[in-house]
């Protein structure tokens, strides 16, 4: 069955943004050395400028299934890549986001603000526990805690990209670059 124009361009703007985000944010990852730091930075890093890029695809999708499709794009970029401890990272949090984004909306701020946080914030602490899953046992007692003190930045920093995506995303929108 052929798709439809509005099929055709939410499947175009998601690929087109999960592929910024995930380039962004490997640039990001590698230009900072944040991989070879900590497994608590990487997330800081890219939960800036390529989670605006996703919110911002959320927004100008508008649809439902339009975080479903950005979550399966993505993950299948990082597992290409060889990163496949962050895939499970991206299809928790893109099945929430999913989820709620059908309850709250996709475009006005309270449901930018809400999609943004929880997509970082799960993004983030998702990569850790995946990631201390990798620390030797002797070690993860130490790494647990400081998941729980990174936690909150994670929901906060993501948050304060949700203002930002709100606002870009809106100018976007009403500019008529996105629609």
């Amino acid at each position: 069955m052929p798709l439809s124009k509005d099929d055709k361009r939410k499947l175009i703007y998601a690929i087109v943004f999960s592929v910024a985000s995930y380039a962004v944010a490997a640039g990001l990852a590698l230009g900072t050395a944040a991989y070879a730091l900590s497994i608590f930075t990487d997330p800081v890093v890219t939960l800036t400028i390529p989670l605006i890029i996703v919110a911002i695809g959320i927004q100008a999708i508008n649809a439902k299934n339009g975080p479903l499709l950005i979550l399966v794009i993505s993950a299948l970029l990082y597992a290409l890549s060889g990163l496949i401890f962050l895939v499970p990272t991206f299809v928790v949090a893109g099945l929430v986001v999913e989820g709620v984004s059908r309850i709250v909306g996709y475009r006005s701020f309270k449901a930018v603000m809400i999609n943004t946080t929880l997509a970082g914030g799960l993004v983030g602490v998702f990569s850790v526990v995946f990631g201390v899953l990798f620390v030797p046992s002797t070690a993860s007692q130490f790494a647990l805690d400081l998941m729980l003190a990174f936690t909150g930045i994670y929901f906060v920093e993501s948050a304060i990209m949700g203002v930002v995506s709100y606002y870009l995303g809106n100018f976007l929108i009403k500019s008529g670059v996105l629609h």
